[in-house]
């Protein structure tokens, strides 16, 4: 993976002061140091220096623990806010954990200081009569279950890790619902949802890119893609976007057991470096690098449907969110002929109902997402004509609509033609699939060339994936120049 072969070669060595992203890197070793472990300043240093070859003043450990909002003395109306909120969680039964400009703060450390003011005894009473403070800084969460494994379980990997994984990554999406992400529409966001989404995409337009080349046999442009998407992990992943997982671990297994076995190691890595060894996402992906090719397909299934069964009980089957996970567990499982249409059995009764009331209310482009929705059910469950009907449905009311510069129906006649192309080729018209493609690329680049790229190097992507598996070669490699004359235009944007 070039210079980002592991992760100490992208860390500070010899007497060089740390850069902006080793601070990013080692933002949660240098917090446990000093704020959980309660360490002075000098001995946190020295430590740094010493464990983690990691070297800085003393006056720049101060400017950046001041930036980072890192302090040892609780403010009195954190204390009482957030004594206020344990209240009335535990009044609600619930367990919980605080976060002062999301740095975790112990209980037990607010009871210290709680002791140490006697005299705050009569604010705390007269706090519980009143609203929370609202205008602090801190949030609370239920905690994830704990990860301390009981000394009984047993039995073989093959077994325990994915049990593992599930419980580890099931507890920490519960969390993550419930103390910041938020959903709209399509999209879930994590806690730094506009740059944070970004930058998630364009790290997963260079995977794919990259795994398209590497299918082609461009080696040297494959690994470029490759490292450009691996650049941007760090940030990503202390954003802790909520589909991140699914994003790498879906990607990682398609690029093949040789790039694959370093790629996951390299991703364990830094998850552990970036969020501590003891944080869900590092513990479980310490376990997919275990399983094996087939059992982390089987086991990325029970996570996405876990995930879909979380999502529907907050924001109900209609949500978009929802529709995409429980495609996506069809996409990891990549088995056609094994998907049971009857699982999506109350997924498809809602959404075609849905798809006649907005009809009905003159909503077409609601109605227009709803029908696409429920073509891509039908697809997952390899009903093949049954899609076909939808789309055409879908594609009378896009027809009426043609000529409308807004967005939403710019993308629902954009993913007709990618549907479309899919299904032609699964049902064995290639021909007919390669048409659909070129318009699918055609109207990208007209409409999204500028503002959103993406689009149109999915277009080509998936034009390559078609020539290639239809065995005519000669036409991928000339759509394979036009991906990597594209992918070098849009970095020097």
């Amino acid at each position: 993976m070039g210079t980002r072969g592991d992760v100490e070669t992208h860390l500070v060595t010899g007497k060089t002061y740390a850069t902006e992203e080793v601070w990013d890197c080692h933002r949660s070793i240098i917090t446990k140091l000093y704020q959980d472990d309660r360490r002075p300043l000098k001995q946190v240093k020295l430590m740094m220096e010493r464990d983690y070859n990691f070297h800085a003043t003393e006056r720049m450990y101060k400017t950046r623990l001041r930036s980072w909002g890192l302090e040892k003395k609780l403010k009195e109306s954190e204390a009482l806010h957030i004594a206020q909120l344990k209240g009335e969680r535990e009044a609600m039964g619930k367990k919980t954990e605080f976060y002062i400009r999301n740095q975790r703060v112990h209980w037990e450390r607010v009871a210290r200081y709680l002791e140490r003011r006697p005299d705050l005894r009569h604010k705390l009473c007269a706090s519980a009569k009143t609203p929370a403070n609202a205008g602090l800084d801190i949030i609370c969460r239920t905690p994830s279950p704990s990860l301390e494994l009981p000394a009984f379980i047993g039995g073989p990997p093959e077994v325990r890790l994915p049990e593992e994984m599930l419980r580890i990554f099931k507890g920490y999406f519960e969390g993550g619902l419930e103390g910041g992400w938020a959903i709209e529409e399509d999209m879930i966001h994590g806690f730094d949802d506009e740059f944070g989404q970004l930058r998630v995409i364009e790290m997963r337009t260079d995977l794919d890119n990259a795994i398209t080349l590497l299918g082609t046999n461009k080696l040297e442009a494959a690994f470029r893609a490759l490292n450009n998407g691996l650049d941007s992990l760090g940030h990503a992943i202390k954003e802790q976007d909520p589909l991140l997982f699914y994003i790498l671990s879906y990607r990682a297994m398609q690029l093949g057991p040789t790039i694959s076995v370093p790629v996951v190691a390299f991703i364990h890595k830094m998850h552990e470096t970036i969020l501590g060894p003891q944080h869900p996402l590092a513990l479980v992906w310490s376990r997919f690098r275990c399983l094996s090719l087939e059992l982390r397909a089987t086991t990325l299934g029970m996570m996405a449907g876990s995930s879909v069964q979380l999502l529907k009980g907050q924001q109900g089957i209609l949500n978009r969110v929802v529709a995409l996970a429980l495609g996506s567990t069809s996409n990891i499982l990549d088995k056609p002929g094994e998907t049971d249409i009857s699982q999506f059995g109350e997924l498809l009764t809602k959404y075609t109902a849905a798809s006649e009331a907005h009809f009905a209310e003159g909503n077409y482009q609601s109605s227009c997402e709803c029908l696409s929705v429920v073509a891509g059910i039908y697809s997952w469950g390899q009903e093949y004509e049954l899609a076909k009907e939808e789309l055409a449905r879908a594609h009378s009311l896009i027809q009426d609509n043609k000529g409308n510069p807004k967005r939403p129906w710019l993308l629902l006649e954009l993913s007709h033609y990618e549907v479309m192309s899919r299904l032609c080729y699964q049902t064995g018209s290639v021909d007919e699939a390669v048409a659909y493609g070129c318009k699918a690329y055609e109207h990208a680049a007209e409409h999204f060339q500028r503002q959103d790229k993406h689009q149109s190097l999915r277009a080509i992507r998936n034009l390559i994936d078609l020539y290639h598996s239809a065995g005519r070669e000669d036409e991928a490699e000339k759509w394979c120049d036009i991906l990597i004359a594209n992918m070098s235009r849009k970095r020097q944007v």
